[in-house]
């Protein structure tokens, strides 16, 4: 006899229940925050401001810090005011550094987001963030483990009114914030195009490619603030820069480019997770860092694109590069 015989008719196999109760809510939420810093991602990448998107991670850590520890919660309101604040107040601080001490731009990125990181960090140890719900370890990896759901055992009650009450609310905020990145980019898709290769014909145009790129570094912060579960501020900057980097070697045409980053980031997010969780154990006797591997996912898969890429172009097969 064995445990299958001494369940109730109707139930859900232990199998199916332990990946419903462990594994659903962290893949959702794994693949739904990878595929839309992918999304967003591709719009930096395409304009070179991918150092910005590395900024940008970096560079909200003080402002989620101090958002936390004011309010005590972690809800998305406060954070993402935090962390838009955090953010400008660097934006401006790399315009003065640039300007008043002749040093470039990317000279600049680089010092202020390392040091707004060295602050939020420095701040969580001094107010004691190790111990409560913010912590270093969040802040690199996020938190996956802690979206648990207690599924129904049984079928019948797994379709039941209210059965879904007890949904871990990150992965449901995540495919939100999917669902709103991809319908802003669908219906502003010829201003983001025309702003992407021509801010000065966009003005000429009576656009505003100023206020454009502001929305869309506003979707980005607040990405980055709702993925901090997910898979950490920091792994997020792989995650806004290696799908699309991937996507721009493999195809010269703008929306394939973008359908290919998105692609690429929620294959990263299911694979790696599930590299992570299901093939680790097999073949190390344990599971590693989910957002980790994901991230490393696809650092991998832009570097065999790379190769490819190099290798074509050394047969003559490649076609001349173009700007989309």
């Amino acid at each position: 006899m064995n445990a299958t015989d001494n369940a109730p008719a109707g139930a859900i196999p232990q199998g199916l229940h332990e990946f419903l109760s462990l594994d659903m809510m962290p893949l959702i939420a794994v693949t739904a925050s990878a595929a839309t810093l992918a999304l967003l991602g591709s719009f930096l990448v395409l304009r070179r401001q991918a150092m910005l998107g590395d900024a940008i991670a970096h560079s909200v850590l003080p402002g989620l810090v101090v958002a936390f520890l004011l309010t005590g919660s972690r809800a998305a309101g406060p954070m993402f005011l935090g962390a838009a604040l955090a953010a400008a107040c660097s934006g401006a601080a790399i315009g003065v550094i640039t300007r008043y001490g002749r040093v470039e731009r990317s000279a600049a990125i680089g010092l202020v987001y390392t040091t707004m990181f060295a602050l939020g960090v420095l701040l969580l140890e001094l107010n004691g963030g190790a111990n409560v719900d913010l912590d270093v370890d969040c802040v690199l990896s996020g938190q996956l483990e802690l979206m648990f759901w207690s599924a129904p055992t049984t079928w019948s009650a797994l379709f039941a009114e209210g059965a879904l009450a007890g949904l871990p609310v990150q992965p449901l905020r995540l495919l939100g914030l999917l669902f709103l990145s991809c319908a802003t980019v669908t219906l502003g898709w010829p201003l983001l195009r025309a702003v992407a290769f021509d801010p000065a014909f966009a003005r000429s145009r009576g656009l505003r490619p100023a206020s454009i790129t502001a929305g869309l570094m506003a979707l980005t912060i607040l990405a980055i603030v709702l993925s901090f579960d997910a898979v950490g501020s920091i792994l997020a900057v792989a995650l806004l820069t290696c799908p699309p980097a991937t996507a721009r070697l493999l195809t010269d045409r703008m929306r394939s480019y973008v359908l290919l980053s998105v692609g690429l980031g929620a294959a990263a997010g299911v694979l790696g997770y599930l590299l992570a969780t299901q093939a680790a154990p097999l073949l190390l006797g344990a599971s590693v860092d989910a957002s980790g591997t994901v991230a490393a996912l696809s650092g991998v898969g832009l570097a065999l694109a790379a190769a490819h890429t190099a290798r074509t172009r050394a047969s003559g097969h490649a076609p001349s590069p173009t700007d989309l």
